[in-house]
């Protein structure tokens, strides 16, 4: 069974593009540090110039466990603190069906 979340991120005013930015950076060190983290999506709210959210997918419970305890997501955490206007609403979810295009590739 796999394991994923739901997460809305309310920015700051004006702190948006920085969040996406930190986001970003964090993206960059799953394949090394968080192996078991098998998908992370992050959008910009295109409704609601504060929001950001972010779909994550995790292999099992274990992974869900070392994305938690690894040195790159508690940094990420001391990043976001500044950035957010409010705590992160989370909903875990278990997923259990994925299409995703052929030649589709992370960017």
């Amino acid at each position: 069974m796999s394991f994923g979340a739901l997460l809305q991120l309310t920015a700051r005013e004006n702190q948006r593009e920085d969040l996406l930015r930190v986001l970003g950076n964090y993206l960059r060190t799953l394949d090394t540090g968080e192996p078991g983290t098998t998908l992370l999506s992050v959008a910009a709210d295109p409704n609601d110039e504060q929001l950001v959210w972010v779909w994550e997918e995790f292999a099992d419970a274990e992974a869900v466990q070392a994305h938690f305890q690894h040195d790159f997501f508690r940094a990420l955490q001391l990043e976001l603190g500044d950035l957010l206007a409010e705590p992160v609403a989370v909903r875990p979810l278990a997923p259990t069906a994925r299409h995703v295009a052929h030649g589709v590739t992370a960017e």
